[in-house]
């Protein structure tokens, strides 16, 4: 009972110090992106500042979800420091408490928000980010997409191939301008042979399937070629694929980012970016874990000696370290200079297993 009472107060603890982090890690963020908004989005249109603040509201949590390792490095560190400076590790240690006893706690809900983050906020903040969007969309009249060039696009399945390019591109009513429609057949030894290409003065995405092409010039192999006043195409885009190609990078969603590497495969395109995602949502549990270690680590290395400062200043630099070589190894991942799978789980892995063992040092000797 005494143990179960324990545990129940130190997940308390714990709970308390990574919402104290959340708060000010959010605040600062929001505040900044706050600011930067109001400059750069509100002068121009004229929006006002309770606008812009629902707006920083809906980009909160996408911003937020990088910055997840380091609430749990500086809300664990506060714990452990809370803790210490009531000398209740103290109490802990001399009643014969094993490092290990009163740090699960702080494991297990660590590694609990991983998978939460990962199977529901990480969905929540991209929708809130889809909304954040239709939303800048819907105030600025679409002007910010329809200033995009370059847009290029493509589709396919086991038969066929289609490029899209195009000049400029509205969001809100679908349409691309001075597109061009480059068509493929696809041979059964798998090479593609060029069909046709058409020139469309106007593309429209008018319904869940269809392109309407408007004043049209078709070149085919070998033929001359054809005005046509409108040309149907069908087609597997959609104007969430336009909106990303236009500027919005945003990656899907953890539930659907399976069926879009299915997709984006079935275009031909590299599907390396999703899988690097996908990865990172799944290892994120370990990652947290990780920096739970970090923190626990400086901590405990300095439950006597004393120092906030010193104890601050050694567990970011060691959390920056850890996610600035978590960065750098990913960016060999996405440039497929390493697979997928050590790009993204080497990191976190390595610190916590030497994380274990540098506890256990301190703990065993």
């Amino acid at each position: 009972m005494m143990f179960s009472t324990l545990n129940r107060y130190l997940i308390k603890r714990v709970i308390k110090g990574l919402l104290l982090a959340f708060l000010v890690v959010t605040s600062i963020i929001m505040l900044v992106d706050f600011v930067e908004a109001t400059r750069n989005i509100g002068a121009d249109e004229n929006i006002g500042s309770g606008t812009v603040f629902l707006m920083t509201l809906l980009k909160a949590p996408k911003l937020i979800e990088q910055t997840i390792p380091f609430v749990v490095l500086f809300g664990v560190m506060g714990t452990l420091y809370s803790l210490n400076r009531r000398s209740e590790l103290i109490v802990l240690r001399a009643s014969g408490l094993s490092a290990w006893r009163f740090l699960s706690p702080a494991i297990i809900v660590a590694a609990i928000l991983g998978v939460m983050w990962a199977l529901a906020f990480n969905p929540l903040a991209s929708s809130a980010m889809n909304a954040h969007d239709n939303m800048v969309e819907r105030l600025t009249g679409g002007a910010a997409s329809a200033k995009d060039g370059n847009i290029w696009l493509r589709e396919g399945s086991d038969v066929s191939q289609t490029v899209i390019f195009a000049e400029t591109s509205d969001i809100l009513s679908r349409k691309l301008f001075n597109a061009t429609f480059y068509i493929f057949e696809i041979n059964a030894d798998g090479t593609a042979v060029f069909e046709r290409r058409l020139d469309a003065k106007e593309a429209e995405l008018v319904t869940q399937g269809y392109w309407q092409l408007r004043d049209v010039i078709e070149n085919a192999a070998g033929e001359i070629p054809q005005r046509q006043t409108a040309v149907s195409l069908p087609t597997v885009i959609t104007v969430e694929d336009i909106r990303d190609t236009t500027g919005n990078n945003s990656l899907p969603p953890f539930w659907d980012i399976p069926e879009t590497i299915k997709k984006t495969e079935r275009a031909g395109f590299s599907t390396v970016g999703l899988r690097m995602q996908l990865n990172k949502l799944l290892c994120l549990p370990i990652m947290l874990v990780a920096m739970t270690i970090i923190a626990a680590g400086v901590s405990m290395n300095l439950t006597r000696e004393g120092g906030t400062l010193r104890l601050l200043i050694i567990g970011g630099v060691l959390g920056f370290a850890v996610y600035f070589a978590d960065n750098v190894v990913s960016a060999f991942g996405e440039a497929a200079a390493l697979s997928v799978i050590l790009a993204v789980w080497a990191i976190p892995l390595f610190v916590m297993f030497f994380g274990i063992s540098y506890l256990a040092h301190i703990e065993d000797g």
